[in-house]
């Protein structure tokens, strides 16, 4: 069931044209910047954007301006995930699966109990905040580490679903924010 829940969210979501993906990109920034949640934050935990996903890039820019730390997931070998803040833009380089992160040696590693909030990129999601990842379970293995943290997903509403397929080990989001809404 989980392989074709995804297979239906991820061809809605990469039939999204480019444009339509800036400007809804653009609402889920706008939206994510007024959340509340974000007014004392010190660290997030965020994500660099594939083509076909939610772009944070700007949020990812205006919370670092404000002098919040910003870190990104590094993926490693065995499912495992890390935080790591890159010290600038160039210190991004294409890592695991092709996916943007940090360059470990120029960015400083953050634990997870040290991260506030966390931005999380889904396949799909539905109204009972499940998530549903791209199945290698990186962030369900990471998020429980993130102990004190709001749990954010960024994503396109097209990617919703009616009642994902969840296993035990699955972890619900706190909030889920698309271009039409904030759910809580």
């Amino acid at each position: 069931m989980k392989i074709e829940q995804r297979a239906l969210a991820l061809s809605r979501r990469r039939a999204l044209t480019a444009k339509q993906r800036r400007d809804m990109s653009a609402a889920v920034c706008e939206k994510i910047l007024s959340l509340p949640e974000l007014m004392n934050v010190r660290t997030v935990f965020s994500y660099l954007a594939a083509w076909d996903e939610a772009d944070l890039s700007y949020v990812n820019q205006t919370l670092t301006a404000r002098g919040i730390t910003v870190a990104c997931p590094v993926c490693f070998e065995k499912g495992r995930m890390e935080a790591y803040a890159p010290e600038d833009e160039s210190a991004v380089e294409a890592g695991a699966y092709g996916i943007k992160s940090p360059v470990v040696s120029r960015s400083s590693f953050i634990e997870p109990e040290d991260i506030d909030l966390v931005f999380v990129p889904c396949v799909a999601f539905d109204e009972a905040k499940n998530r549903l990842g791209h199945g290698a379970g990186y962030y369900d293995r990471y998020l429980p580490r993130c102990s004190r943290a709001v749990f954010v997903l960024a994503a396109f509403q097209a990617q919703k679903l009616d009642g994902l397929c969840c296993d035990a080990h699955d972890v619900k989001m706190d909030i889920i924010v698309t271009e039409n809404a904030v759910l809580r």
